[in-house]
């Protein structure tokens, strides 16, 4: 018996074409994998690090600042604060509460945590901010990439307000303008355990590098299981094998 091989253009074709793009989605993953633990193992690592101050912070490099711990003494004013929208929390609808505190000379945005939101979203939580001023410690937030928002992201014309996403770059204007002051660039989330905290318990990550492991996994046998269907359609594989064992 000898081995034939009858290819049929249409599934050589989506063969061909889909086998490399679920291999490529495969390796994606395990890249994500990769750049999760390397986030992991950098909180971590500042983590064990002293807190240090704003000022000192204003001294390193721009790349060198995400998940610094960082301590100040904030001065807060009552209504003051913007809430990110549609922060989910074991599936609860609600907000992050983002104060504009002063800082020395400085506006820094801390995000004190979670509060749950109205589902309907008929009316907004009541935010009773801290007032006065208090030592706050946390952690510098640097995201990795833009988030996708729907629409502009414009600062609200009146506080408290709501907003997608904090844009500080790009309301450094109408900040300045607000507050006399100039804008510390990026988020600062308060640490989970301070007096004056929400519900501040931080993810490091929105997914481990085990799951992204795992989607990869799930890539890569769709992409084989695909490629043994092609060869035993196209081929009469199983036939010639049992032929020639059966030879032997």
């Amino acid at each position: 018996m000898k081995l034939r091989v009858e290819l049929d253009w249409r599934t050589t074709l989506a063969t061909f074409l889909l086998v490399p793009g679920l291999v490529s989605l495969g390796f994606w993953q395990l890249d994500r994998a990769e750049e999760k633990a390397g986030l992991i193992a950098r909180l971590e690592e500042r983590r064990e690090s002293p807190a240090i101050t704003l000022q000192s912070v204003s001294r390193l490099p721009v790349n060198d600042l995400a998940d610094r711990q960082v301590t100040m003494d904030a001065v807060f004013t009552p209504g003051q604060y913007v809430l990110l929208d549609n922060r989910l929390r074991a599936g609860r609808f609600g907000y992050e509460v983002v104060a504009l505190a002063a800082v020395g000379e400085l506006t820094v945005a801390l995000n004190l945590g979670w509060i749950e939101g109205d589902p309907s979203r008929l009316r907004l939580p009541e935010v009773d901010l801290p007032r006065g001023r208090h030592v706050i410690n946390g952690r510098i937030y640097q995201p990795t990439s833009d988030a996708f928002m729907l629409g502009e992201n414009l600062f609200p014309p009146t506080l408290p307000g709501v907003v997608q996403q904090l844009s500080l770059s790009a309301w450094d204007d109408g900040l300045r303008s607000r507050f006399a002051r100039p804008v510390f660039p990026l988020e600062v989330r308060i640490g989970e355990y301070e007096p004056i905290a929400l519900a501040a318990d931080w993810a490091v990550v929105n997914q481990t590098p085990a799951k992204h492991q795992g989607y990869a996994v799930q890539w890569f046998t769709m992409a084989a299981a695909l490629a043994l269907a092609f060869v035993f359609r196209s081929t009469n594989i199983l036939a010639w094998a049992r032929y020639r064992l059966g030879k032997s």
